[in-house]
Protein backbone atom coordinates (compact mmCIF):
# COMPACT_ATOMS: atom_id res chain seq x y z
CA UNK A 1 0.00 0.00 0.00
CA UNK A 2 1.22 3.89 -1.68
CA UNK A 3 1.06 6.10 1.76
CA UNK A 4 -0.83 9.31 0.09
CA UNK A 5 3.18 11.09 1.00
CA UNK A 6 4.55 9.17 -1.13
CA UNK A 7 1.19 9.41 -4.58
CA UNK A 8 1.90 12.97 -3.38
CA UNK A 9 6.04 12.79 -3.95
CA UNK A 10 5.52 10.11 -7.26
CA UNK A 11 2.97 12.94 -8.81
CA UNK A 12 5.22 15.72 -7.94
CA UNK A 13 8.24 13.92 -9.73
CA UNK A 14 5.93 13.32 -12.51
CA UNK A 15 5.17 16.55 -13.06
CA UNK A 16 8.83 17.43 -12.89
CA UNK A 17 9.79 15.13 -15.63
CA UNK A 18 6.74 15.98 -17.52
CA UNK A 19 8.57 19.21 -17.56
CA UNK A 20 12.07 18.36 -18.30
CA UNK A 21 10.76 16.62 -21.42
CA UNK A 22 8.95 19.35 -22.91
CA UNK A 23 11.98 21.57 -22.59
CA UNK A 24 14.42 18.89 -24.28
CA UNK A 25 11.22 18.71 -26.89
CA UNK A 26 11.29 22.27 -27.67
CA UNK A 27 15.00 23.20 -26.89
CA UNK A 28 16.14 26.28 -27.99
CA UNK A 29 16.59 26.45 -32.17
CA UNK A 30 18.22 29.04 -35.07
CA UNK A 31 20.88 31.67 -33.81
CA UNK A 32 20.52 30.96 -29.54
CA UNK A 33 21.32 27.04 -30.81
CA UNK A 34 24.68 27.51 -32.27
CA UNK A 35 27.36 26.98 -29.44
CA UNK A 36 30.25 29.35 -29.07
CA UNK A 37 28.65 31.68 -32.11
CA UNK A 38 28.78 35.15 -31.53
CA UNK A 39 24.45 35.53 -31.58
CA UNK A 40 23.77 38.74 -33.54
CA UNK A 41 19.42 39.67 -34.08
CA UNK A 42 18.12 42.74 -35.28
CA UNK A 43 16.91 45.41 -32.81
CA UNK A 44 13.12 45.97 -31.85
CA UNK A 45 13.41 49.49 -30.39
CA UNK A 46 15.30 52.23 -30.68
CA UNK A 47 15.63 56.14 -29.33
CA UNK A 48 17.21 58.84 -30.03
CA UNK A 49 18.08 62.38 -28.59
CA UNK A 50 18.52 65.46 -31.20
CA UNK A 51 19.88 68.59 -28.97
CA UNK A 52 17.53 72.03 -29.35
CA UNK A 53 17.46 73.74 -32.59
CA UNK A 54 20.12 76.42 -32.06
CA UNK A 55 20.10 78.91 -29.41
CA UNK A 56 22.79 81.24 -30.95
CA UNK A 57 21.59 81.21 -34.78
CA UNK A 58 17.80 82.03 -36.36
CA UNK A 59 17.95 80.26 -39.29
CA UNK A 60 16.28 76.84 -40.77
CA UNK A 61 16.96 74.03 -39.14
CA UNK A 62 16.17 70.64 -40.75
CA UNK A 63 15.41 67.06 -39.43
CA UNK A 64 15.82 64.31 -41.79
CA UNK A 65 15.13 60.72 -40.76
CA UNK A 66 16.41 57.27 -42.44
CA UNK A 67 14.77 53.84 -41.90
CA UNK A 68 17.28 51.37 -43.89
CA UNK A 69 16.16 48.39 -41.56
CA UNK A 70 17.40 45.16 -40.95
CA UNK A 71 20.40 43.96 -42.90
CA UNK A 72 20.22 41.68 -46.23
CA UNK A 73 24.04 40.75 -46.13
CA UNK A 74 27.69 41.57 -45.98
CA UNK A 75 30.52 40.60 -44.20
CA UNK A 76 30.36 38.92 -40.97
CA UNK A 77 32.34 38.56 -37.69
CA UNK A 78 33.69 35.23 -37.38
CA UNK A 79 31.08 32.44 -35.76
CA UNK A 80 28.04 35.32 -36.37
CA UNK A 81 24.57 34.66 -37.50
CA UNK A 82 23.18 37.45 -40.02
CA UNK A 83 19.76 38.95 -38.47
CA UNK A 84 18.65 39.00 -41.99
CA UNK A 85 15.36 40.56 -42.45
CA UNK A 86 14.51 37.92 -39.31
CA UNK A 87 13.01 41.61 -37.70
CA UNK A 88 9.81 41.25 -39.82
CA UNK A 89 7.42 42.50 -36.83
CA UNK A 90 5.44 45.96 -38.10
CA UNK A 91 6.76 49.13 -36.70
CA UNK A 92 6.87 53.09 -37.58
CA UNK A 93 9.67 55.53 -36.68
CA UNK A 94 8.88 59.25 -35.79
CA UNK A 95 10.26 62.51 -34.08
CA UNK A 96 8.49 64.80 -31.98
CA UNK A 97 9.14 67.41 -29.71
CA UNK A 98 10.26 66.45 -26.14
CA UNK A 99 8.25 68.35 -24.37
CA UNK A 100 5.42 66.07 -25.71
CA UNK A 101 6.54 63.50 -23.98
CA UNK A 102 3.89 61.92 -21.23
CA UNK A 103 4.49 62.30 -17.89
CA UNK A 104 4.58 58.72 -17.52
CA UNK A 105 6.02 57.57 -20.29
CA UNK A 106 10.43 57.03 -20.75
CA UNK A 107 11.97 57.29 -24.17
CA UNK A 108 12.26 53.55 -23.88
CA UNK A 109 9.07 52.77 -23.67
CA UNK A 110 7.57 50.91 -26.38
CA UNK A 111 4.21 53.77 -26.05
CA UNK A 112 4.13 56.76 -28.50
CA UNK A 113 7.24 58.93 -27.52
CA UNK A 114 4.74 62.29 -27.85
CA UNK A 115 1.28 63.11 -27.27
CA UNK A 116 2.31 66.43 -29.87
CA UNK A 117 1.99 65.52 -34.06
CA UNK A 118 5.15 64.07 -34.89
CA UNK A 119 7.65 66.38 -36.82
CA UNK A 120 8.49 63.64 -39.56
CA UNK A 121 7.16 59.21 -39.90
CA UNK A 122 8.47 56.79 -41.80
CA UNK A 123 6.25 53.28 -41.98
CA UNK A 124 8.10 51.63 -44.74
CA UNK A 125 11.44 49.98 -44.51
CA UNK A 126 14.26 51.38 -46.67
CA UNK A 127 12.65 55.20 -47.17
CA UNK A 128 13.84 58.71 -45.89
CA UNK A 129 12.31 61.74 -45.16
CA UNK A 130 12.60 65.69 -43.34
CA UNK A 131 10.87 67.79 -41.85
CA UNK A 132 11.27 71.61 -40.76
CA UNK A 133 12.12 72.41 -36.87
CA UNK A 134 10.19 75.22 -35.03
CA UNK A 135 12.34 78.17 -34.82
CA UNK A 136 13.30 80.50 -32.11
CA UNK A 137 15.22 79.45 -29.04
CA UNK A 138 12.41 78.43 -27.39
CA UNK A 139 12.17 75.10 -29.57
CA UNK A 140 12.37 71.75 -27.59
CA UNK A 141 14.66 69.35 -28.54
CA UNK A 142 13.76 66.00 -30.49
CA UNK A 143 13.55 62.56 -29.59
CA UNK A 144 13.18 60.18 -32.49
CA UNK A 145 12.21 56.63 -31.66
CA UNK A 146 11.47 53.28 -33.93
CA UNK A 147 9.84 50.46 -33.47
CA UNK A 148 9.70 46.84 -34.57
CA UNK A 149 11.02 46.45 -38.62
CA UNK A 150 12.00 50.24 -38.06
CA UNK A 151 14.32 50.24 -35.44
CA UNK A 152 17.18 48.77 -36.99
CA UNK A 153 19.65 51.58 -38.79
CA UNK A 154 16.93 53.60 -37.48
CA UNK A 155 19.10 57.28 -37.86
CA UNK A 156 18.30 61.17 -37.31
CA UNK A 157 20.41 64.27 -38.64
CA UNK A 158 19.86 67.36 -37.29
CA UNK A 159 21.29 70.32 -40.02
CA UNK A 160 20.77 74.24 -39.42
CA UNK A 161 21.81 76.68 -42.67
CA UNK A 162 22.67 80.05 -40.83
CA UNK A 163 22.14 83.10 -40.90
CA UNK A 164 25.74 84.26 -41.87
CA UNK A 165 28.70 81.55 -43.02
CA UNK A 166 27.92 78.66 -41.18
CA UNK A 167 26.61 75.25 -41.57
CA UNK A 168 25.77 73.12 -38.64
CA UNK A 169 25.05 69.54 -38.43
CA UNK A 170 25.30 66.76 -35.84
CA UNK A 171 23.71 63.01 -36.01
CA UNK A 172 20.96 62.65 -33.22
CA UNK A 173 22.72 60.43 -30.37
CA UNK A 174 21.87 57.54 -28.32
CA UNK A 175 20.79 58.50 -24.41
CA UNK A 176 24.24 57.51 -22.40
CA UNK A 177 26.39 58.55 -19.12
CA UNK A 178 29.64 59.43 -20.56
CA UNK A 179 30.80 61.69 -23.45
CA UNK A 180 34.38 63.74 -24.32
CA UNK A 181 33.93 66.63 -26.69
CA UNK A 182 37.62 67.43 -28.22
CA UNK A 183 36.38 71.14 -29.10
CA UNK A 184 35.15 74.16 -28.07
CA UNK A 185 36.98 77.23 -26.75
CA UNK A 186 36.86 80.12 -24.42
CA UNK A 187 38.42 83.18 -26.87
CA UNK A 188 36.73 86.30 -26.42
CA UNK A 189 33.45 86.26 -28.82
CA UNK A 190 32.88 82.81 -28.62
CA UNK A 191 29.46 81.47 -27.88
CA UNK A 192 30.12 77.98 -27.32
CA UNK A 193 26.97 75.83 -25.33
CA UNK A 194 26.80 72.46 -23.94
CA UNK A 195 23.27 70.60 -24.35
CA UNK A 196 22.04 68.18 -21.60
CA UNK A 197 18.54 66.38 -22.87
CA UNK A 198 16.81 63.90 -20.72
CA UNK A 199 14.55 61.78 -22.09
CA UNK A 200 14.07 59.62 -19.22
CA UNK A 201 11.12 59.86 -16.62
CA UNK A 202 13.28 60.97 -13.73
CA UNK A 203 15.68 63.85 -13.58
CA UNK A 204 18.89 63.71 -13.97
CA UNK A 205 22.12 64.31 -12.50
CA UNK A 206 25.48 65.32 -14.21
CA UNK A 207 29.03 66.67 -13.68
CA UNK A 208 30.65 68.61 -16.43
CA UNK A 209 35.01 68.54 -16.45
CA UNK A 210 36.34 70.67 -17.99
CA UNK A 211 40.06 70.26 -19.33
CA UNK A 212 42.54 73.40 -20.99
CA UNK A 213 46.10 73.91 -21.74
CA UNK A 214 46.77 74.02 -18.33
CA UNK A 215 44.90 70.93 -16.77
CA UNK A 216 41.43 70.90 -15.61
CA UNK A 217 39.80 74.31 -15.06
CA UNK A 218 37.82 74.87 -11.71
CA UNK A 219 35.03 74.87 -12.28
CA UNK A 220 32.43 75.19 -9.32
CA UNK A 221 29.17 75.91 -11.01
CA UNK A 222 29.26 72.54 -13.19
CA UNK A 223 28.82 70.25 -10.46
CA UNK A 224 25.42 68.11 -9.73
CA UNK A 225 23.99 70.12 -12.73
CA UNK A 226 20.10 68.80 -12.93
CA UNK A 227 18.51 67.53 -16.04
CA UNK A 228 14.74 67.84 -15.69
CA UNK A 229 12.85 64.93 -16.75
CA UNK A 230 11.76 65.13 -20.17
CA UNK A 231 13.77 68.76 -20.77
CA UNK A 232 16.92 70.16 -21.31
CA UNK A 233 20.13 72.03 -19.49
CA UNK A 234 21.65 74.59 -22.06
CA UNK A 235 24.71 75.63 -20.47
CA UNK A 236 26.75 78.50 -21.86
CA UNK A 237 30.34 77.10 -21.75
CA UNK A 238 32.31 80.74 -20.92
CA UNK A 239 29.83 80.76 -18.09
CA UNK A 240 31.59 77.59 -16.36
CA UNK A 241 34.66 78.77 -15.74
CA UNK A 242 36.44 80.87 -13.71
CA UNK A 243 37.92 84.35 -14.24
CA UNK A 244 41.26 84.13 -16.10
CA UNK A 245 40.58 81.31 -18.52
CA UNK A 246 40.23 83.09 -21.42
CA UNK A 247 41.85 82.21 -24.95
CA UNK A 248 41.99 78.59 -24.32
CA UNK A 249 41.56 75.38 -26.26
CA UNK A 250 38.98 72.94 -24.34
CA UNK A 251 38.23 69.98 -23.72
CA UNK A 252 34.54 68.43 -22.36
CA UNK A 253 33.78 65.92 -20.50
CA UNK A 254 29.99 65.04 -19.46
CA UNK A 255 29.90 62.68 -16.78
CA UNK A 256 26.27 61.44 -15.94
CA UNK A 257 26.28 60.40 -12.23
CA UNK A 258 22.40 59.42 -11.94
CA UNK A 259 20.10 58.40 -15.03
CA UNK A 260 21.41 58.92 -18.87
CA UNK A 261 21.06 62.32 -21.38
CA UNK A 262 22.06 63.32 -24.56
CA UNK A 263 24.79 65.28 -24.59
CA UNK A 264 25.78 68.10 -27.23
CA UNK A 265 28.12 70.59 -27.47
CA UNK A 266 27.79 73.59 -30.45
CA UNK A 267 31.10 75.92 -31.13
CA UNK A 268 30.39 79.16 -32.24
CA UNK A 269 32.97 81.69 -32.81
CA UNK A 270 30.59 84.35 -33.10
CA UNK A 271 32.19 86.23 -35.94
CA UNK A 272 33.24 84.93 -39.67
CA UNK A 273 34.96 81.84 -38.63
CA UNK A 274 32.33 80.36 -38.17
CA UNK A 275 30.49 77.04 -36.18
CA UNK A 276 28.95 73.58 -36.00
CA UNK A 277 28.61 70.39 -33.51
CA UNK A 278 31.67 69.03 -31.88
CA UNK A 279 31.11 65.23 -32.42
CA UNK A 280 31.22 62.98 -29.06
CA UNK A 281 34.49 60.31 -28.11
CA UNK A 282 35.95 58.53 -26.21
CA UNK A 283 39.15 58.03 -25.07
CA UNK A 284 41.55 55.42 -26.63
CA UNK A 285 45.40 54.19 -27.03
CA UNK A 286 45.43 55.12 -30.62
CA UNK A 287 42.90 56.68 -32.66
CA UNK A 288 41.67 57.18 -36.05
CA UNK A 289 39.72 60.58 -37.50
CA UNK A 290 38.22 60.52 -40.55
CA UNK A 291 36.89 63.24 -42.87
CA UNK A 292 39.27 65.73 -43.75
CA UNK A 293 38.19 67.65 -46.58
CA UNK A 294 41.08 68.31 -49.69
CA UNK A 295 40.21 71.57 -49.78
CA UNK A 296 40.59 72.77 -45.77
CA UNK A 297 42.98 75.87 -45.67
CA UNK A 298 44.14 74.89 -41.85
CA UNK A 299 43.15 71.98 -39.35
CA UNK A 300 43.61 72.41 -35.79
CA UNK A 301 44.63 69.15 -33.52
CA UNK A 302 43.33 68.71 -30.30
CA UNK A 303 44.92 66.27 -28.09
CA UNK A 304 43.41 65.38 -24.24
CA UNK A 305 45.30 63.14 -21.83
CA UNK A 306 42.89 62.15 -18.72
CA UNK A 307 45.76 59.86 -17.24
CA UNK A 308 48.85 60.70 -15.83
CA UNK A 309 51.23 59.89 -18.10
CA UNK A 310 52.23 62.17 -21.11
CA UNK A 311 51.51 60.17 -24.50
CA UNK A 312 54.00 60.65 -27.44
CA UNK A 313 52.14 60.09 -31.30
CA UNK A 314 52.93 59.21 -34.58
CA UNK A 315 50.65 60.79 -36.89
CA UNK A 316 49.94 59.72 -40.31
CA UNK A 317 47.20 60.03 -43.03
CA UNK A 318 45.63 58.04 -45.33
CA UNK A 319 45.63 60.09 -48.66
CA UNK A 320 43.71 59.24 -52.11
CA UNK A 321 47.69 58.13 -52.71
CA UNK A 322 48.17 55.56 -49.71
CA UNK A 323 49.74 56.43 -46.07
CA UNK A 324 52.15 59.40 -46.03
CA UNK A 325 53.67 61.62 -43.00
CA UNK A 326 52.78 65.20 -42.94
CA UNK A 327 56.18 67.13 -43.24
CA UNK A 328 57.15 69.20 -40.12
CA UNK A 329 54.74 67.04 -37.83
CA UNK A 330 55.28 63.32 -38.06
CA UNK A 331 54.74 63.45 -34.14
CA UNK A 332 53.26 65.15 -31.49
CA UNK A 333 53.76 65.36 -27.36
CA UNK A 334 50.71 65.55 -25.47
CA UNK A 335 50.76 66.59 -21.42
CA UNK A 336 49.42 64.11 -18.73
CA UNK A 337 45.77 65.69 -17.64
CA UNK A 338 46.09 68.95 -20.48
CA UNK A 339 44.74 69.57 -23.52
CA UNK A 340 47.40 70.13 -26.10
CA UNK A 341 46.65 72.44 -29.43
CA UNK A 342 48.61 71.48 -32.70
CA UNK A 343 48.45 73.86 -35.68
CA UNK A 344 49.15 71.34 -38.80
CA UNK A 345 48.21 74.13 -41.84
CA UNK A 346 46.67 72.88 -45.16
CA UNK A 347 48.16 69.65 -44.58
CA UNK A 348 46.02 67.03 -46.80
CA UNK A 349 47.54 69.55 -49.85
CA UNK A 350 44.13 69.10 -52.24
CA UNK A 351 43.54 65.29 -50.98
CA UNK A 352 40.85 64.10 -48.21
CA UNK A 353 42.06 61.74 -45.84
CA UNK A 354 41.74 60.52 -42.79
CA UNK A 355 44.28 61.28 -39.75
CA UNK A 356 45.59 57.85 -37.43
CA UNK A 357 47.46 58.84 -33.70
CA UNK A 358 49.54 55.75 -32.66
CA UNK A 359 51.63 55.16 -29.94
CA UNK A 360 55.52 56.47 -30.97
CA UNK A 361 56.43 53.56 -28.66
CA UNK A 362 53.96 50.86 -28.63
CA UNK A 363 54.86 49.77 -24.87
CA UNK A 364 54.03 53.07 -24.07
CA UNK A 365 50.46 53.17 -24.89
CA UNK A 366 48.44 55.40 -22.68
CA UNK A 367 44.39 56.08 -23.68
CA UNK A 368 43.94 59.91 -24.71
CA UNK A 369 41.13 61.77 -26.74
CA UNK A 370 41.53 63.67 -30.27
CA UNK A 371 39.74 65.60 -32.15
CA UNK A 372 40.47 68.24 -35.25
CA UNK A 373 39.54 71.45 -35.75
CA UNK A 374 39.11 71.97 -40.23
CA UNK A 375 38.64 75.39 -41.44
CA UNK A 376 37.53 75.95 -45.20
CA UNK A 377 37.53 78.79 -46.97
CA UNK A 378 39.68 82.29 -47.38
CA UNK A 379 40.22 84.65 -44.15
CA UNK A 380 39.65 87.88 -46.48
CA UNK A 381 36.16 86.32 -47.59
CA UNK A 382 35.29 84.21 -44.53
CA UNK A 383 35.19 80.37 -43.19
CA UNK A 384 33.45 77.76 -42.06
CA UNK A 385 34.29 75.29 -39.61
CA UNK A 386 34.08 71.78 -38.94
CA UNK A 387 34.67 69.41 -36.34
CA UNK A 388 35.86 66.02 -36.26
CA UNK A 389 36.39 63.12 -33.74
CA UNK A 390 38.29 60.18 -32.95
CA UNK A 391 35.66 57.10 -34.54
CA UNK A 392 35.25 53.21 -34.93
CA UNK A 393 35.08 51.21 -37.90
CA UNK A 394 31.30 51.23 -39.58
CA UNK A 395 31.53 47.90 -38.13
CA UNK A 396 28.24 45.92 -40.23
CA UNK A 397 26.45 48.57 -41.65
CA UNK A 398 26.80 52.61 -41.19
CA UNK A 399 24.00 54.96 -42.04
CA UNK A 400 23.98 58.74 -42.87
CA UNK A 401 20.82 60.65 -43.68
CA UNK A 402 20.12 63.80 -44.31
CA UNK A 403 21.89 64.01 -48.14
CA UNK A 404 20.58 65.99 -50.84
CA UNK A 405 22.47 65.82 -54.63
CA UNK A 406 25.39 67.79 -55.39
CA UNK A 407 25.78 68.94 -51.68
CA UNK A 408 26.74 65.45 -50.18
CA UNK A 409 30.09 63.71 -50.47
CA UNK A 410 31.52 60.14 -48.88
CA UNK A 411 34.94 59.84 -47.27
CA UNK A 412 35.86 56.01 -47.22
CA UNK A 413 38.94 54.62 -45.75
CA UNK A 414 40.54 51.27 -44.96
CA UNK A 415 43.05 51.34 -42.45
CA UNK A 416 44.60 47.88 -43.11
CA UNK A 417 44.11 45.53 -46.06
CA UNK A 418 41.74 46.56 -49.22
CA UNK A 419 38.37 46.51 -48.84
CA UNK A 420 34.94 46.18 -51.20
CA UNK A 421 31.81 48.26 -49.57
CA UNK A 422 28.22 48.36 -50.77
CA UNK A 423 27.42 51.87 -50.82
CA UNK A 424 23.18 52.48 -50.76
CA UNK A 425 21.20 55.47 -51.49
CA UNK A 426 17.72 55.71 -50.14
CA UNK A 427 14.78 57.62 -50.93
CA UNK A 428 11.43 58.71 -49.55
CA UNK A 429 10.07 55.16 -51.92
CA UNK A 430 11.31 52.90 -54.11
CA UNK A 431 14.18 50.92 -54.52
CA UNK A 432 17.32 51.77 -53.22
CA UNK A 433 20.30 52.41 -55.57
CA UNK A 434 23.24 50.29 -54.60
CA UNK A 435 26.66 50.08 -56.29
CA UNK A 436 29.97 48.71 -54.88
CA UNK A 437 33.25 50.61 -54.14
CA UNK A 438 36.71 49.47 -53.99
CA UNK A 439 38.55 50.90 -51.22
CA UNK A 440 43.09 50.65 -51.24
CA UNK A 441 44.61 49.84 -48.47
CA UNK A 442 45.93 52.19 -46.44
CA UNK A 443 44.16 54.91 -49.08
CA UNK A 444 40.81 57.39 -48.82
CA UNK A 445 38.36 57.25 -51.77
CA UNK A 446 36.15 60.41 -51.93
CA UNK A 447 32.58 60.15 -53.90
CA UNK A 448 29.96 62.39 -54.43
CA UNK A 449 26.50 61.24 -54.05
CA UNK A 450 23.90 61.44 -56.21
CA UNK A 451 20.43 59.94 -54.76
CA UNK A 452 17.43 60.75 -55.29
CA UNK A 453 15.26 64.10 -55.23
CA UNK A 454 14.84 65.56 -52.24
CA UNK A 455 16.66 64.54 -48.77
CA UNK A 456 17.64 60.53 -48.80
CA UNK A 457 19.91 58.58 -46.81
CA UNK A 458 23.03 56.39 -47.88
CA UNK A 459 24.48 53.09 -46.25
CA UNK A 460 27.84 51.75 -46.17
CA UNK A 461 28.03 47.84 -45.56
CA UNK A 462 31.42 45.83 -46.06
CA UNK A 463 31.32 43.52 -48.39
CA UNK A 464 34.95 42.01 -48.18
CA UNK A 465 38.78 43.06 -46.93
CA UNK A 466 39.82 44.97 -44.13
CA UNK A 467 37.98 47.48 -41.78
CA UNK A 468 37.04 50.63 -43.10
CA UNK A 469 36.21 54.24 -41.69
CA UNK A 470 33.42 56.49 -43.05
CA UNK A 471 32.67 60.25 -43.03
CA UNK A 472 30.06 62.17 -45.19
CA UNK A 473 30.42 66.22 -45.87
CA UNK A 474 27.65 68.33 -46.43
CA UNK A 475 28.97 71.47 -48.06
CA UNK A 476 27.07 74.44 -49.73
CA UNK A 477 28.34 77.51 -50.95
CA UNK A 478 27.19 80.44 -49.35
CA UNK A 479 28.51 83.11 -51.74
CA UNK A 480 32.47 83.33 -51.37
CA UNK A 481 32.30 80.64 -48.14
CA UNK A 482 32.07 76.82 -48.64
CA UNK A 483 30.15 76.20 -45.53
CA UNK A 484 29.89 72.92 -44.56
CA UNK A 485 29.68 70.16 -41.74
CA UNK A 486 31.07 66.62 -41.16
CA UNK A 487 29.44 63.30 -39.77
CA UNK A 488 32.16 60.61 -39.12
CA UNK A 489 29.69 57.41 -39.70
CA UNK A 490 30.28 54.31 -36.91
CA UNK A 491 28.23 51.38 -36.80
CA UNK A 492 24.73 52.21 -37.34
CA UNK A 493 23.30 49.31 -34.41
CA UNK A 494 21.34 47.61 -36.27
CA UNK A 495 21.68 44.24 -34.71
CA UNK A 496 22.37 43.62 -30.55
CA UNK A 497 24.41 40.91 -29.75
CA UNK A 498 22.58 38.01 -27.39
CA UNK A 499 23.72 35.61 -24.88
CA UNK A 500 24.09 31.89 -26.39
CA UNK A 501 21.85 30.10 -24.96
CA UNK A 502 22.49 26.84 -23.19
CA UNK A 503 19.92 24.15 -22.46
CA UNK A 504 20.74 22.71 -18.35
CA UNK A 505 18.21 20.34 -16.86
CA UNK A 506 19.77 20.69 -13.37
CA UNK A 507 18.09 24.15 -12.59
CA UNK A 508 14.50 22.09 -12.46
CA UNK A 509 16.19 19.81 -10.08
CA UNK A 510 14.96 20.61 -6.11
Amino acid sequence: MISRTTQSLLAAVGVLALAVGIAEVHAPTGQAAAPGATVRTAVQHSSLVCPPPLQSLTGSTVYSLAVPGAQTGGAQSSGAQSSGAQNGAAGAAGTAALGALPASGTAGSSAPAAAAKPLATQTSVGGATAAKAASGAKAAALLGTADGSTAPGFTVQQTTTGPGKALSGTACGTPGTDFWFAGGDSVKGSVDYIELTNAESTAADVDVRIFGPNGEVENAQASNINVPAAGTSSLLLSSLLSPGNDNLALTVHVLVRSGRVGAALHADSGDTKGADWVPPTTPASSQVIPGLPGDLTNAVLLVAVPGPNDVDLKVQLASQDGWITPAGHETVHAKAGMVTAFTLGALTHGQPATMRLTPSDPKQADPFVAGIQVFRGKTKTGTDVGYLAASTPIGQRATAAGNTNGTSTLLLTATGAAAVVKVSEIGGSGTPTTQNVTVPAGATVPSVLKGPNGSYAVTVEPVSGGPVYAARMISVNSGSVPTFTVQQLPDDHSTVQIPRAVQNDSILMP
